[in-house]
């Protein structure tokens, strides 16, 4: 299965909630979000969406392009304005038996190893957006949770 025909059920405006937090221990932080899924250039599929922190907006941008397939596994540009500031972080991934695109990256962290980062795509009536932190040597945790219905 090609990206474009994965998003196909999630084309479209979607609003909802963005749960957001730093460290596993930490209390969730709620925000408004809206979210925004198109194909683009025919070949790929991108998710926009909206959230705050506290009173200062928030935007990010997620491009899709390849296959979601062990064969032809999915990859992935992500930007956040409150995640990644001004870098891009990559991804690759592929869609599992549950239908869920999961997408692994990394990033540099301050000082040792670089980190891991999750982005899930999880569709449905109500779509979700999960992304987990990879502190080396730990379990991922789940940072941020996108619940969006149309």
């Amino acid at each position: 299965m090609d990206i474009v025909k994965y998003v196909t059920p999630l084309l479209g405006s979607w609003q909802g909630k963005n749960r957001l937090r730093i460290m596993p221990t930490d209390d969730y932080k709620d925000s408004a979000a809206t979210a925004t899924v198109e194909v683009t250039a025919a070949h790929f599929a991108s998710v926009a969406y909206t959230w705050s922190d506290g009173a200062s907006p928030q935007e990010g941008l997620l491009l899709l392009a390849g296959g979601a397939s062990d064969e032809d596994p999915a990859t992935a540009v992500w930007v956040d304005s409150w995640h990644t500031g001004k870098a891009l972080m990559q991804f690759s991934g592929t869609v599992d038996g549950d239908g869920i695109l999961r997408l692994n990256g990394s990033y540099a962290a301050p000082s040792g190893p670089d980190w891991g980062w999750q982005i899930h795509i999880h569709p449905g009536e109500t779509a979700r957006i999960t992304m987990h932190n990879i502190v080396p040597g730990e379990d991922p945790y789940q940072v941020v949770d996108l619940a969006l219905d149309r």
